[in-house]
């Protein structure tokens, strides 16, 4: 087909241009063309959902995105299958792959055992998504890969890590997904206080700190509970306060609510002992600690 329009411009291209040089415009042009309609699917996809997520709620929007994600990628396979088919025509290779095929016996069954591995990927990628296991936005743990779902493919799926790195991760290698992203959560805190302190008024300290929290979070946070004392240690007596939280809320919640309990125990006086060391000295001048 390239090669048709360039003779349509230049009859007589054959006689000045090598043979070569043709075939290799030809196969640039194919597949620049593919790349091309790639980028353009790709941006019609997105421009698309932007204009109708306006309005939406997240969680529609996140499988509007997981969506997008499976579009682009099926996309993908489709135009550079029909590229590579385009590219065999125009090389008069037609028949030459149809003896082939027909003739592989052994080399066709060699290439069987090796597409196993990418069967295996996109049939897991399949069920994966029929049985809405993830999502893209998704915070989920894959084998020792741990941090959000950027992106779901036929045959892989992406998963960014805290620090910004990016996991690609075969689909046929997936065994167990821990998704964080589907559940509410609870925020748990633990905190000591001196044996000498008075445990019923540090749990009711605790109590009103996770109700304050809940009633400023917007939603986030709620029911806050204190279980009680959960062990008696060498040097104090723990307590634990909980809260429920959304999910992927309750690192956040975690660390205002330590803040805020160690200021509120300050300024009521309540003890969160600590490890001491008391630097005694003789009368030779020596120092020791104990």
């Amino acid at each position: 087909m390239p090669m048709a329009i360039i003779e349509s411009f230049w009859p007589d291209v054959t006689n000045y241009v090598p043979a070569f040089v043709l075939v290799a415009i030809n196969l640039v042009v194919i597949f620049a063309v593919a790349r091309i309609l790639i980028v353009v699917v790709r941006h019609s996809i997105l421009t698309l959902t932007r204009l109708r997520s306006k309005n939406v709620d997240q969680a529609k929007q996140k499988r509007m995105e997981t969506a997008n994600s499976i579009i682009i990628s099926i996309s993908k396979y489709v135009i550079y299958f029909l590229a590579i088919a385009v590219a065999i025509g125009e090389l008069g290779l037609t028949s030459a792959m149809n003896s082939m095929l027909a003739a592989a016996g052994v080399g066709g069954l060699v290439l069987s055992i090796g597409a196993q591995s990418l069967v295996k990927d996109m049939a897991t990628g399949v069920f994966m998504l029929f049985e809405d296991q993830v999502e893209v936005g998704d915070y989920v743990t894959i084998g020792d890969v741990s941090g959000t779902v950027s992106g779901i493919a036929l045959r892989t799926i992406t998963v960014k890590g805290y620090r910004g790195e990016l996991h690609m991760i075969p689909n046929g290698d997936i065994g167990t997904i821990t998704n964080y992203s589907r559940a509410d959560y609870l925020a748990v805190v633990d905190v000591n206080i001196a044996y000498e302190a008075d445990i019923s008024e540090a749990s009711r300290l605790l109590m009103e700190i996770g109700a304050e929290y809940a009633a400023q979070s917007d939603g986030k946070a709620w029911d806050p509970s204190v279980p009680g004392v959960i062990e008696l240690g060498d040097s104090g007596v723990k307590l634990r306060l909980v809260v429920n939280v959304k999910p992927l809320e309750h690192w956040a919640a975690e660390r205002e609510l330590s803040r805020r309990i160690k200021e509120r125990f300050e300024r009521e006086g309540v003890e969160i002992p600590y490890n001491k060391v008391v630097v005694m000295h003789n009368v030779n001048g020596r120092e020791g600690a104990c």
